[in-house]
């Protein structure tokens, strides 16, 4: 018995330390383990950024788009606005051979009520380096609707203006119709409002302006006052209407007693 006890006790210490250090070697592999998960935890984790390629942009500057015409231009240089009265533009026109042209334009109401409209146009031609140019300024005279006596000249005010604009054929390289469309109508007052096939049209509050290709050397162009058309619109309406004529009987009815 005494010897198996003995026995017990050698293979105790024989084998003891052998047991601890695999414990004990177990145990710290857990903990570092362990504490390996908490570093990842409380460590951010930064990210390299990669490299980018670089991209570079032509920068496009858009183009501002050019003010309509508000009236007679003359190479960039406003000469007479809308309603400018016709002695005050004759006075500008360098061709002094011109002659005035007067007619009367009949117009129908919507009540039925024909009345003369006074018009006056002028016409003269102008040569430069690349082109012909006949110009057409119209005139007409809102004052006479209300007032027969309104019929001198400075009574006409500018409404319109027609060019024709034939290309000369020198130069190189040889300018077309298209050309002009393209550099000098949609580059530089942009996209039209409208284009019926014909007519590339553009509008603002105050002006309208139209151009057409007549063929590979010739165009039109015609710009009106649309707040001169206005006023006359408007002339009528307080004169020839039915509500208009109603008024003028009243104020005529001021000057008889009974």
């Amino acid at each position: 018995m005494t010897k198996k006890i003995v026995s017990i006790i050698i293979m105790t210490c024989l084998f003891a330390p052998n047991l601890r250090g695999a414990n004990l070697g177990e145990f710290e592999a857990q903990w570092l383990k362990k504490k390996e998960e908490v570093s990842k935890k409380s460590t951010p984790v930064k990210h390299v950024p990669k490299e980018e390629s670089v991209i570079t942009r032509k920068s496009t500057q858009k183009i501002p788009v050019k003010a309509l015409p508000g009236g007679w231009v003359f190479r960039d240089e406003l000469l007479a606005n809308w309603g400018t009265n016709l002695p005050a533009v004759i006075s500008i026109i360098p061709d002094s051979s011109i002659e005035v042209v007067y007619q009367d334009e009949k117009k129908t109401t919507k009540d039925g009520i024909m009345l003369p409209i006074k018009r006056a146009s002028v016409t003269f031609d102008y040569t430069a380096r690349l082109t012909h140019e006949q110009i057409t300024l119209s005139f007409v005279n809102v004052d006479f609707i209300y007032s027969t006596t309104n019929s001198s000249d400075s009574h006409f005010i500018l409404e319109k203006i027609t060019k024709r604009i034939k290309l000369k054929d020198g130069g190189f390289p040889k300018l077309s119709s298209d050309d002009v469309i393209k550099f000098k109508v949609l580059m530089q007052y942009g996209t039209p409002r409208e284009f019926d096939g014909v007519w590339h049209i553009y509008s603002n509050s105050s002006s309208g302006f139209r151009v057409r290709k007549l063929d590979d050397k010739n165009l039109k162009v015609e710009m009106d006052g649309l707040k001169i058309k206005a006023q006359l619109h408007e002339a009528i309406e307080e004169v020839y209407s039915k509500q208009g004529i109603e008024h003028k009987k009243r104020l005529m009815m001021e000057g008889i007693d009974l």
